[in-house]
């Protein structure tokens, strides 16, 4: 379980320094990759909270995967904001670029709530977890919905 935590963390320093070079991308592509491997990982340790929540999953690391989220949640969105990453292997909209105040709101909401769901989550409170999962996943659906193509 130790092992699988200091895993997790040298993965996320490592995202963390790529992700201080993100201005520096040679090329849209390797911009869409960027952000997609840190939705991936979003994706994977939310979802893992998602599973234990709902009963699914005895998973123990709850408080170690909002930590996680948390941690990972101001990283990909520069990378959306490369001119050309509407293009090619993503799902993007275009209305990134159209629209970018609005993105870089739902951006900052989502930041902002990962935040409040790592410090639910040392908590221990599962009632409020829930309630704060739901508010997390709330801002997910919102960009997507204003900025995902289906």
């Amino acid at each position: 379980m130790r092992k699988r935590f200091i895993y997790v963390i040298c993965l996320t320093l490592t995202i963390v320094v790529a992700g201080m070079a993100y201005a520096q991308f040679d090329k849209p592509q390797d911009a869409i990759k960027y952000r997609q491997a840190v939705m991936i990982l979003l994706g994977h340790h939310f979802g893992k909270i998602g599973a234990a929540l709902g009963g699914a999953s005895e998973d123990k690391t709850i408080v170690q995967d909002a930590r996680v989220v948390a941690m990972l949640a101001p990283l990909p969105w520069e990378a959306f904001l490369v001119p050309g990453t509407d293009n090619g292997d993503t799902t993007m909209s275009s209305k990134v670029f159209e629209d970018t105040g609005t993105f870089k709101s739902d951006a900052a909401a989502f930041e902002k709530e990962a935040i409040k769901l790592d410090q639910v989550a040392a908590g221990g409170k599962m009632d409020a977890l829930k309630v704060q999962f739901g508010a997390v996943a709330k801002t997910c659906k919102a960009c997507h919905g204003n900025f995902r193509n289906r």
